[in-house]
């Protein structure tokens, strides 16, 4: 099944898109608001299927969301079919740590006029809704800032947002050709070691106007507008109606409900 650009854009809840710098900024976001960040099926003990045609019909046709490797994957075929300049980069992620473990992570980097751009959907809660300038100079990014710094030490530039504390590190890529192979090695490491969080841990992250929706592990949050709000989902029908109303997303019943029994056996075992 080919990429229509068409009905990828309509999913996204754009209707046109320029292949300039506005653009760009105006995809990463559209795509971050309707495709939800989700680990679904390496919770469920599954490996996501990373060929075109199963992303197509599961992020786009079926409307559910992905990780990194599933989101960024789809996104690179959007900026192919708009002409944008782009190189796929496998990064290590840090969060706080003066360095990252194994390439667990898919991202972009787009140049446009001479300038690079850090480009990511696929990175939840922490990552910027835009594309980031590669560059040290700190960047606003609705109510973050952001800045790429090249670190001699590993070779890697350093995504990192600012906080009270200073410079968080994110994640670190480096420029060494990424093959159909490595990303492929990535997924199936990502979904299935125990010592990724993701075959272990429940993950929901949802851009929105008003601010965005997090999940974890049954504990949801709501962030926007100077205010928080946190709850917690503990039945299958609150589970369903946050997945399906609330993060928009397609998964059926029966995942749903294998979803609720896992994370109601969690907690049971952590009482």
């Amino acid at each position: 099944m080919p990429f229509d650009l068409d009905v990828y854009l309509r999913r996204i809840g754009l209707e046109t898109c320029t292949p300039d710098l506005a653009g760009l900024r105006q995809l990463q976001t559209a795509q971050i608001g309707a495709i939800p960040f989700e680990n679904v099926l390496p919770f469920l003990g599954r490996v996501p299927d990373l060929d075109p045609e199963s992303l197509w019909r599961k992020l786009v046709l079926n409307r559910c969301g992905g990780y990194c490797f599933e989101l960024n994957s789809l996104l690179g075929e959007a900026l192919v079919a708009l002409r944008f300049d782009a190189r796929q980069v496998l990064a290590r992620v840090r969060m706080g740590e003066a360095k990252g473990g194994a390439r667990t992570h898919l991202a972009f980097v787009v140049t446009l006029d001479g300038d690079e751009w850090l480009v990511d959907t696929g990175f939840g809660g922490q990552a910027p809704a835009e594309p980031v300038k590669i560059a040290e100079t700190g960047q606003p990014v609705r109510d973050q800032i952001y800045r790429v710094r090249f670190e001699d030490v590993s070779g890697e530039h350093v995504l990192e947002r600012s906080t009270e504390d200073g410079w968080f590190p994110l994640y670190g890529f480096d420029r060494v050709e990424v093959r159909r192979d490595d990303i492929e090695a990535s997924n199936f490491l990502c979904a299935a070691s125990p010592k990724q969080s993701f075959s272990s841990s429940m993950k929901f992250y949802r851009l929105r106007e008003d601010g965005f929706l997090s999940f974890l592990d049954g504990r949801a949050r709501h962030i926007g507008s100077g205010k928080k709000r946190e709850w917690q989902i503990s039945t299958y029908e609150d589970l369903a109606a946050f997945m399906k109303e609330d993060l928009g997303l397609g998964y059926d019943d029966a995942d749903i409900e294998a979803i609720a029994s896992r994370l109601a056996s969690m907690q049971l075992s952590n009482s």
